[in-house]
């Protein structure tokens, strides 16, 4: 089964994620403005070199000449080289080359539109021409107006670039500084989040959430005890006051009223149960299901006679572990306002125990894997430590008997637990007022066991080995599903069977 992941991973995790967003992000932004205030930079650099070269008055007189090429490309190449740029071009009014890096370019029409600064207007932006993509600016170059009113013409352009790849070149170089200090703040990020995550720890004692869920269980728990216990004290002095009085019945009657819904006694819980030891577990197992919601019945068919010798004596003392057991775990796997009911029968040579609930039930895959020591269904498998006990002593007390323990599911909806525990030696144990009534609660017991269906544990294969090889009377202690069969039946009533190993 897969372990849950400790809070210390947990927090250390979820800030170091945090961590690397927050840079992640920080690095984006940054990257982003960086790149946006390098062609700003570039951008406002070309418009001034693009402006100064279309109002040089050697640019513009040179338009009046024979060959302007000869004039514009020696200062335009100057002008290039001086501010760092890859081009300087200047054109006619047609968009024909004076200048470019490239003499043989010179003389040809622009390959990208020139209408935009020929129609007086500046453009910023990035084009493919012969030089390949590039971030330029294109400015008009305007003439000489033929008088003060009259506006001056645009006589050409001058367009001034770098190429997309010396300005990706010149960002990266700038973004190594920007990437080492996002390494060194992630750096920084883990360690406080591995420190903050060790003083939380400490803080809260090294403690996982299920202990301090735990924790705040035990103290809710504690201080309804507390709070029961200061009722349970007024209730005393009450009933010792009616009872100096000389007053038992009012005593009597105060008793009845108080509790939770009057006073419970083994008559109302379990009439036919007349074995003190067990009588009294049912009426403390009903009155602390009751507090919990779950209502627990003992059916009417169960019948047990106090013990009458130290082998029956013995055997209901390890009946009231399996039973105990056996009622807790059923009412923990109850539904919300559930359902818990108990059957406790006898014969000749066995106590035969069922409890059923209305709960989730137990999956096939699990039957035989609950009576393991640490395994429980309630809580993840990294706390198994905390529970899984009590039906680890079940299984102790049915081998210990060399009985039988049979898993299923019951017609409340839920699990149905079946416990035979024979008597050692054959001693003999009593269900009713007679010996060999075997008409109401045994029966009971049986015909229940033999709608069941479920799977014997822990003492399976074993028990099925000695039921194939010794017959009827050892099928019934430990091999078949006990009243499965008549020969079942007869084992049971056999003491030879029984001790039969």
């Amino acid at each position: 089964m897969r372990r849950a992941m400790t809070l210390r991973v947990q927090l250390l995790a979820l800030q170091v994620v945090i961590v690397l967003v927050l840079v992640c992000t920080t690095g984006l932004v940054a990257s982003t403005l960086q790149e946006r205030q390098l062609r700003e930079a570039y951008a406002d650099r070309m418009t001034g070199v693009a402006q100064s070269v279309a109002r040089l008055p050697a640019i513009h007189d040179a338009f009046d000449d024979e060959d302007p090429s000869a004039t514009i490309q020696p200062i335009a190449e100057v002008i290039r080289e001086a501010s760092e740029v890859t081009y300087v071009v200047v054109t006619d009014d047609h968009g024909v080359r004076y200048s470019h890096p490239d003499p043989e370019e010179i003389g040809r029409p622009v390959s990208t539109d020139p209408s935009v600064p020929l129609s007086g207007q500046i453009w910023t932006g990035t084009q493919t021409g012969t030089l390949g993509t590039s971030w330029r600016v294109k400015v008009p170059v305007y003439g000489d107006a033929a008088d003060d009113a009259s506006p001056a013409p645009v006589i050409g352009t001058a367009s001034v670039g770098i190429l997309e790849s010396e300005l990706r070149a010149d960002l990266t170089d700038d973004r190594g500084w920007l990437l080492g200090a996002l390494a060194a703040a992630t750096v920084v990020g883990v360690l406080c989040a591995a420190w903050v995550t060790r003083l939380v720890r400490r803080r809260i004692y090294l403690l996982e959430p299920e202990d301090i869920a735990g924790l705040l269980e035990t103290r809710g728990l504690t201080d309804a005890l507390r709070s029961r216990s200061h009722e349970f004290a007024n209730t005393v002095h009450v009933i010792s006051g009616l009872l100096e009085l000389g007053r038992t019945e009012e005593a009597v009657a105060f008793i009845e009223r108080s509790g939770h819904g009057g006073l419970l006694s083994t008559s109302a819980v379990a009439p036919g149960v007349r074995s003190p030891e067990l009588a009294a577990l049912l009426l403390v197992k009903t009155i602390t299901a009751r507090e919990r919601g779950v209502t627990l019945d003992v059916t009417e068919d169960s019948v047990l006679d106090p013990p009458t010798t130290a082998d029956s004596s013995s055997l209901h003392t390890d009946a009231l572990v399996v039973l105990g057991n056996l009622i807790d775990n059923a009412v923990d796997a109850a539904a919300p306002e559930g359902r818990v009911r108990v059957l406790v029968t006898a014969d000749g040579a066995a106590l035969h125990l069922q409890v059923d609930d209305d709960g989730p039930g137990i999956p096939d895959h699990l039957h035989h894997q609950v009576f393991k020591a640490g395994f429980s269904t309630k809580v993840p498998a990294d706390r198994e430590h905390s529970r899984g006990i009590g039906l680890a002593l079940v299984r102790r007390v049915v081998d210990r008997r060399e009985g039988e323990v049979v898993l299923g599911s019951g017609d409340l909806g839920g699990a149905r637990v079946s416990v035979s525990l024979p008597v050692a030696g054959g001693g003999g144990v009593r269900g009713s007022g007679e010996v060999g009534d075997r008409e109401g609660g045994v029966r009971a017991f049986r015909e229940a066991e033999d709608r069941e269906g479920g799977v014997r544990t822990p003492r399976e294969a074993e028990d099925r080995e000695g039921a194939s090889t010794d017959g009827g009377g050892v099928g019934a202690r430990a091999g078949a599903r006990l009243g499965a069969s008549a020969g079942a039946t007869a084992g049971a009533a056999s003491p030879e069977g029984r001790r039969h190993a």
